[in-house]
């Protein structure tokens, strides 16, 4: 299954995603087919999160690692990083901008 991870310009690691919340597409990837049987949509984001915030990470030169207030979008749900795990959220697709997190911080 396909996710995407996106980077909140607004949240200052404080609260999830809200509409408004600009956003900035981070890594697009796929989940190993072994973790869709065995978890749950909140284990998937949990794992995304993990993959993210390794010193190896895929995304590691286009972004910061996932943090409060970032969404990834597994399939077609889209889920914040809270305080404490994962809130699902309905993104506003004019909160993405169409650069990368690079261009956004120069």
């Amino acid at each position: 299954m396909k996710y995407t991870n996106y980077t909140n310009m607004d949240a200052r690691f404080m609260r999830t995603y809200e509409p408004g919340d600009r956003l900035v597409r981070g890594w697009q990837g796929e989940l190993d087919d072994i973790w869709l049987t065995n978890e749950s949509l909140t284990g998937l984001a949990e794992i995304v999160y993990g993959i993210h915030n390794r010193d190896d990470r895929p995304d590691g030169r286009m972004c910061p690692s996932m943090s409060v207030g970032d969404v990834v979008v597994i399939g077609e749900v889209a889920l914040s990083v809270d305080l404490a795990g994962f809130k699902v959220v309905q993104l506003d697709a004019n909160d993405i901008l169409p650069t990368t997190y690079l261009e956004t911080v120069r």
